[in-house]
């Protein structure tokens, strides 16, 4: 029996729950400033214009320079740190898009829902490219001052894309044999 296996199961929906208490947390805080109007818009922006096609001017223009972004990659500094994180995900996977749902308002603080799809095509946690198309929920907390980004926090689940990675590897090694059913088990 791999315990590692099972013990992904319960290590990742902590990780959401943590994420999930740490935000309502956040947003139960009275802050000074508000979100500006169009947070729901930069929040959309920063993932299509700045994640999804590493446009570096949308960047600079909604990113503090000294912003703080929070990732599972580890944290990443300004509109250039966004720049990086981009390019690390585009490292591992090509045909990046991200879909964005309506972002949730409170304080200074946007709470953004987003998936990302993608197809594994570079090094990904060590897991060498294998071709799987993969799709991966996840959640951001941005925080604004003023015009632009000045902190955000973005967590997904990293080990249920792992699995996706390595289930397409597993199946694309397998010869016909292997995938023919064994009876009841």
């Amino acid at each position: 029996m791999n315990i590692h296996r099972f013990s992904r199961r319960i290590v990742c929906p902590f990780t959401s729950h943590l994420m999930i208490v740490l935000t309502a947390i956040l947003m139960s805080v009275a802050p000074a400033a508000a979100a500006p109007a169009d947070a729901p818009l930069m929040a959309a922006r920063f993932f299509d214009a700045v994640l999804g096609e590493m446009d570096l001017d949308v960047a600079a223009a909604i990113v503090s320079a000294d912003a703080l972004l929070h990732t599972p990659e580890g944290e990443f500094r300004g509109y250039e740190g966004a720049g990086q994180f981009a390019t690390s995900l585009r490292d591992s996977f090509s045909k990046v898009t991200f879909v964005t749902q309506e972002p949730s308002l409170s304080g200074d603080l946007a709470t953004v829902p987003w998936t990302m799809t993608g197809v594994h095509t570079g090094d990904y946690q060590g897991l060498a490219p294998a071709g799987a198309s993969v799709s991966v929920q996840g959640l951001a907390v941005l925080r604004f001052d003023d015009l632009v980004i000045v902190e955000q926090w973005i967590t997904y689940d990293r080990l249920a894309l792992v699995d996706q990675i390595e289930a397409f590897a597993l199946i694309d090694s397998c010869d016909a044999e292997c995938l023919k059913p064994t009876g009841n088990r």
